[in-house]
């Protein structure tokens, strides 16, 4: 079997090597022109051997990148879209994302970029697709695309006629090992004994030290049958054999067709035998060209680019600037006329004279003739410089790019006429950008065929959003529907539906970026009042630290009817669990509200009875002061009542008995005592009764107060659990989640921490 591979595999390669000849021959020397090499061997070792000068002025590298920096500027992007009836939008996107990430992790940009300027440079490039292990500690592969740094290694399908070569049916990519590295890799190869066996590496594959070692696609044509049910379904005959053998209801068959699928195969074959084989998982051959100029004469197709036909005015352009700078180098200094005995005393001085400077030059004076004079110098004929200018202006009309597309200065006067030209030049060399999107879109063909054959199990996988941010999601072949929702997660088989895909190309996002934000600020400057409306999109299109959280803020500060027009379209793109998550959250709030606000309006009127018990406290207070002295007064009177009484007894007494001597005042008589005795125990147990009062309603009072106090702290504890609900109910809906099938079967969804 195998010798039957790499019998074929040889054949194949000469007849790609003899196909691609004459464009590889071209190409190398295109590239080799571009590298510095502008002179032909024989006539610069013939300049050199006489001294003449070969200058390489280089004309064509601006132009060449002017092209691929265009491209880079101009990055091509897949968009994925289902072409049938089981195609879903959401898995288009999923694929899309999921493309993206591929070609982030890959620096695809490098493969592009390549593959552009070779093209640019000698007619054609490639770039391919590879898979490999995710990582050292797994069987899980991933898809990655790869740039080939040297386009002559490459050898694809001749006969190929699509410009995306995806009608290839075969192709080589080279590479050349050391002998030692070959044993090293290959230590059970037939043959290894390169000097014993050197027939069996003839025509190339055995040089010096280096073994040639090609990897080989093909393609194996297999025949099946497909029938169209009654349901109006298509089966493989293989598939619905395989139903009916397990007793699987199937709809009866309407018709059969048979065609022609492709089974893609790997090898790496060295020039006596197949060292590895394979199989690709995709239908295509994983080699993607980008050609630039293609010509088809007699059946016989030419790739060319920029630099094939702009060689010969760059060598003319050469030959002139050489030939201007020797004959600028050969012309005589200006020499000096003088008469016979009037500087041969000076010679020492004359003879230094359009060497050096010197201040004076002295000579004898000899009559009837005039002072030495120095001649005008020969001039260098202005042809030199015409041819020049004719051999650069070539070299653009063979490109079909002049000044204005480099961003110089030409003729034209206004922006307008600038911005013309410069389009004239674009439109010029555009083939090379839309051959790259042509390629890209193949690619893109690949990857949407590839992506479920390489992710069959169930795994999470990474999707890559337009704005670079990523995401993660779960992949199911097994799962009957396309996309199913499991709370936050998404999980998706990428098996059902067919899908297609474009390319579009145009600025980086980052670009579009940039000039949103200009073109915004404009329009804010213009209007102050968009400020208000769309200040959040402005500061987020800004590329500067804290822009996202300063957006964020002027997000929340928008007017009602567009926070309430986001927010209801935000609710409207979450799934019905995310959504039925939200309104359970949402009554669970309000509940909450609720006996807040219950809670509020208690406090609100403990509060008030605490103010009516406070001042009832300073009203009893009052009427205990207003009291107490009232019993003193009432104590004051009945003694100075008591004294008066006794005075006016003791005067009538001694009015009965003067003149007798004057006596001390006695003390009050019994009675008297006993009735001032009397009221004040009254009016003591009245002031006793009324402090036992007060201090009742004191008690009553405090007690009061310290139920409110801790009500309010009660309260506080209430609020402080509600905000903790709110956000532990915010944390669970946010995190993410994985269903757990448990002992007995039951599915549960756990947070992942």
């Amino acid at each position: 079997m195998t010798d039957t591979i790499h019998k074929l595999a040889i054949e194949r390669f000469k007849l790609c090597e003899d196909a691609w000849d004459d464009n590889h021959k071209l190409a190398k020397d295109d590239m080799a022109f571009r590298a510095g090499k502008h002179w032909d061997d024989a006539d610069e070792k013939k300049r050199k051997a006489d001294g003449r000068p070969c200058l390489v002025v280089d004309k064509l590298n601006q132009y060449v990148r002017q092209v691929v920096n265009d491209g880079r500027q101009n990055r091509p992007s897949v968009k994925v879209r289902p072409i049938d009836d089981e195609g879903d939008e959401e898995i288009a996107e999923a694929m899309q994302g999921l493309i993206r990430h591929i070609l982030d992790r890959s620096n695809a940009d490098d493969a592009f970029d390549t593959a552009l300027e070779c093209a640019v440079v000698g007619g054609f490039g490639y770039f391919r697709v590879c898979t490999n292990y995710s990582h050292e500690n797994t069987f899980n592969q991933d898809i990655y695309v790869e740039r080939i740094r040297n386009p002559l290694a490459v050898l694809l399908d001749p006969n190929a006629r699509k410009a995306d070569g995806s009608d290839a049916r075969f192709g080589f990519v080279v590479d050349e090992l050391t002998k030692e590295e070959f044993k090293r890799k290959y230590p059970k190869a037939d043959y290894t004994d390169f000097e014993a066996n050197a027939e069996k590496y003839s025509d190339g594959w055995e040089s010096g030290d280096n073994v040639r070692v090609c990897e080989y696609f093909w393609k194996e044509e297999v025949p099946t049958q497909v029938h169209l049910l009654e349901d109006g379904t298509t089966a493989d005959d293989e598939d619905y054999q395989a139903a009916l053998a397990e007793g699987v209801p199937v709809p009866a068959i309407v018709e059969t067709r048979t065609l022609s699928r492709s089974n893609v195969k790997w090898a790496r074959i060295s020039g006596a035998e197949v060292l590895e084989t394979n199989d690709w998982l995709g239908k295509y051959i994983p080699i993607i060209p980008v050609y630039g100029n293609e010509f088809d004469l007699d059946g016989k197709v030419t790739y060319s680019g920029l630099i094939r036909f702009a060689k010969d005015p760059q060598r003319l352009y050469n030959y002139s600037r050489s030939s201007y700078a020797e004959r600028v180098a050969l012309a005589p200094k200006s020499p000096y006329i003088a008469a016979h005995g009037q500087i041969e005393n000076y010679a020492d001085v004359w003879e230094t004279a359009n060497t050096e400077t010197h201040s004076y030059l002295p000579y004898d004076p000899v009559e009837n003739a005039p002072p030495p004079m120095r001649q005008p110098a020969s001039d260098i004929p202005e042809g030199f410089a015409r041819d020049m200018q004719l051999s650069e202006h070539d070299i653009q009309a063979s490109m079909g790019m002049y000044n204005a597309s480099l961003g110089e200065k030409s003729n034209e006067k206004s922006g307008k006429a600038i911005l013309a030209r410069q389009r004239e030049g674009d439109v010029a060399t555009f083939h090379y950008m839309d051959n790259l999107n042509r390629a890209v879109r193949h690619l893109g063909r690949i990857l949407v065929d590839l992506a479920p054959k390489v992710y069959d199990s169930q795994r999470v996988i990474r999707i890559l959003g337009e704005d670079g941010t990523q995401t993660e999601a779960a992949v199911n072949p097994e799962q009957e529907m396309p996309v199913v929702k499991e709370g936050a997660k998404t999980i998706y088989n990428l098996n059902i539906g067919k899908y297609d895909v474009t390319v579009s190309a145009g600025p980086s996002y980052t670009t579009k970026r940039q000039e949103q934000a200009e073109a915004m600020m404009q329009l804010t400057q213009a209007n102050p009042a968009v400020m208000q409306i769309a200040g959040d999109l402005l500061v987020k299109s800004m590329d500067w630290p804290g822009a996202d959280d300063l957006a964020e803020r002027f997000k929340l500060m928008l007017p009602p009817p567009i926070a309430q027009a986001l927010q209801a379209k935000e609710q409207d793109t979450l799934p019905p669990e995310a959504q039925m998550i939200m309104q359970q959250a949402q009554q669970a709030m309000a509940q909450k509200d609720e006996q807040l606000q219950q809670a509020v309006q208690g406090l609100q009127e403990r509060d008030q009875a605490l103010q009516d018990l406070q001042a009832q406290l300073r009203e009893l207070q009052i009427q205990l002061k207003d009291k107490g002295g009232e019993l003193q007064i009432r104590e004051i009177e009945t003694q100075i009542k008591a004294y008066d009484a006794e005075t006016k007894r003791l005067q009538a007494m001694t009015a009965e008995q003067a003149p007798a001597e004057p006596s001390q005042p006695a003390a009050p008589s019994a009675p008297a005592a006993q009735v001032v005795v009397d009221g004040k125990d009254e009016l003591m147990g009245v002031a006793g009764t009324l402090q036992q009062t007060v201090e009742a309603q004191a008690d009553q009072l405090a007690q009061a107060i310290a139920m409110i106090a801790q009500s309010q702290e009660g309260f506080s504890q209430a609020l402080q659990m509600i905000a903790q609900g709110q956000d532990n109910m915010a944390r669970a809906y946010s995190a993410p989640r994985k269903m757990v099938i448990g002992p007995d079967g039951s599915k549960h969804s756990v947070v992942v921490n």
